[in-house]
């Protein structure tokens, strides 16, 4: 889908630099592309890239997008046919792409021929898609602290249950979703592992309101573990609702204080959050962290599993958690990769809460290298590299079971390039003592640049490799 932005003054739904060039022929994209919607008028209403509708279609059709979600092509297409800017030839081209793929999906076969025209609601709730479901919920959760191996916790503590989303249902899904079966909040899932539960709100998530405070504190003072559920939910953070700050919400950091302040129990915060909020506070005073995301219908059970340690915490974080002054270093209309302090774990120069890729487990790995024929330290021309891999060796040290999701970063000597970038990563699932040999191939493709016309280029310098805390640096001259 190209979006509504422009990329490099060309707005992305008519942009053949990023759509034919880029996706297309040195990605070897082979599907279609269609528009966000309403992202083809806006070529002409809101980048004034066009002065017409006719020439819109134009510049979006010659531009590679396929399929206008919006009003355009099915108005205007014949208009710019009859001024001449597209011909038949073009229509054919992206008709093509739409079609190969209705066919595939068997629209145009007998009804008997594919698998297809046997489906119906019956095979969207079933039990094997509640599985996955709630598997997908398990391997996203991400934990971020754990001081002193305070988690797994014992089920047979007591437990107050706290903060503005411990009974969030809806909240969990996000936004652009079906109807789910069922939706377990939080406090389900912690309720259906431990003996002795109490709750309390505190606060809804925009937490103006501290009246409640005093009942939780109360909870909390009562219980010998204490968690609370923070974070975002549709009413913070939605398509067309941007945040003009990343901290918490309204008075969330306070009650997070206040309960801190009343009790030396074990503090575990979880954070519900699709974009990322500066939890500074949580990271330098709680004893466990976990991040979750939107975890969907499964979401209360998958967090309580791993909380209490019937699963093992294996995701990594999706993206760089900036400390709240970040939004008054670099402006929200500056799309700027290298604008100080930088964007992403790409170019960001700043300390961060927590970094892109983070994530801990219940048990330790190992990593080595494999034996592996040893790499010349220098390449002379690029013929010469073809596609260097790298052997991993990944041991489970520890004494559970768990599973790893293993990054493997490239660096590169040019002072423009990014500081580190991921070129590839694998999960593997361990027993205690046991290893596996992962591999990672660092194709021709890392190595080389399109130059302005459109060519691939080998770029000298030294590069480094990362994986883990293992690193191996070539030259290419």
């Amino acid at each position: 889908m190209c979006s509504y932005n422009a990329v490099n003054g060309v707005p992305s739904c008519a942009n053949s630099f990023l759509q034919n060039t880029i996706v297309r022929e040195q990605w070897g994209f082979e599907g279609y592309i269609v528009s966000d919607c309403g992202a083809i008028s806006n070529i002409e209403r809101t980048h004034h890239y066009t002065s017409n509708p006719a020439d819109t279609v134009a510049a979006a059709l010659l531009g590679g997008c396929d399929l206008d979600c919006g009003i355009y092509y099915p108005l205007y297409t014949m208009e710019a046919i009859n001024k001449k800017t597209i011909t038949e030839a073009d229509i054919d081209v992206t008709l093509t792409r739409l079609f190969k793929y209705r066919m595939r999906l068997g629209m145009f076969d007998l009804v008997n021929a594919t698998s297809y025209h046997t489906l119906s609601p019956a095979d969207v709730n079933t039990t094997s898609s509640q599985e996955v479901a709630l598997k997908l919920a398990q391997e996203s959760i991400v934990l971020l602290q754990n001081n002193k191996s305070i988690l797994p916790l014992d089920p047979k503590l007591s437990v107050a249950v706290l903060g503005p989303n411990s009974d969030a249902t809806t909240t969990m899904q996000g936004n652009y979703h079906g109807i789910a079966p069922f939706l377990d909040s939080p406090i389900d899932g912690i309720k259906s592992i431990a003996s002795n539960v109490t709750t309390a709100k505190g606060c809804d998530v925009k937490c103006t309101d501290d009246s409640g405070f005093k009942e939780a504190v109360t909870a909390a003072q009562t219980a010998q573990a204490v968690i609370v559920v923070i974070g975002l939910d549709q009413s913070q953070e939605s398509e067309g609702h941007d945040r003009n700050d990343i901290s918490l919400p309204g008075k969330q950091e306070d009650f997070l204080m206040a309960i801190r302040d009343a009790t030396k129990s074990p503090m575990i915060v979880v954070v519900i959050t699709g974009g990322p909020v500066d939890i500074s506070w949580a990271k330098a005073n709680a004893d466990a962290v976990l991040w979750c995301g939107y975890p969907g219908q499964s979401g209360g059970k998958a967090i309580a599993q791993v909380i209490y340690g019937e699963v093992n915490p294996s995701g990594r974080l999706p993206y760089t958690i900036y400390p709240q002054d970040y939004v008054n270093q670099i402006s929200f209309f500056d799309m700027g990769m290298r604008s100080k302090p930088g964007r992403t774990y790409k170019f960001y120069t700043g300390d961060a809460v927590y970094p892109f890729g983070c994530g801990l487990s219940y048990t330790t790995f190992n990593f080595s290298w494999s034996e592996w024929e040893k790499l010349p330290p220098k390449f002379q021309v690029l013929n010469e590299l073809s596609t260097v891999q790298y052997q991993v060796t990944v041991t489970n040290t520890g004494s559970k079971s768990g599973a790893v999701a293993v990054l493997a970063y490239m660096t590169y000597s040019d002072v423009n390039a990014p500081m580190k970038q991921l070129f590839g990563f694998q999960r593997v699932e361990l027993n205690p003592k046991e290893n596996a040999t992962l591999f990672f191939d660092a194709g021709v493709e890392t190595f080389t640049t399109v130059d302005k016309g459109g060519n691939k280029v080998l770029k000298p310098g030294r590069y480094t490799v990362l994986i883990e805390d293992l690193s191996h640096t070539i030259t290419l001259v």
